[in-house]
């Protein structure tokens, strides 16, 4: 029996460089995308915590706006005139003429130090 050696068809054409060079590329391609793979994913986690961040300080601004509007609220002289009338309180409101008007120390030495020029 006699053993004919079969050729491939491409076998003549395909060089043992060119394989080489075929598996090379493989491997490049392939490391190049799991390394694009692992790249996008820290991108997404990055952009997932600048959004968590970005809700955080939507929330910190809207207690903070919260807040001013419940200072303001108990702050106002009209809401506190009723919660002392309601209260019952002694407190009342006194005459524009009632009022003195107070110098401070600062004041009052300015005041005597530019007289006595």
């Amino acid at each position: 029996m006699i053993r004919k050696k079969i050729k491939s068809r491409y076998s003549e054409r395909v060089s043992f460089g060119f394989l080489v060079w075929m598996v090379a590329f493989a491997v490049i391609s392939t490391a190049m995308g799991v390394s694009y793979a692992v790249l996008k994913n820290e991108q997404v986690t990055e952009r997932t915590e600048i959004n968590k961040l970005n809700r955080e300080i939507a929330i910190c601004r809207m207690n903070a706006n919260q807040y001013r509007a419940k200072t303001d609220a108990l702050t106002n002289r009209w809401a506190m005139r009723e919660r002392l009338i309601h209260d019952g309180s002694e407190l009342r409101d006194i005459r524009h003429s009632q009022i003195e008007i107070a110098h401070s120390t600062r004041q009052e030495a300015s005041i005597h130090s530019t007289a006595s020029r």
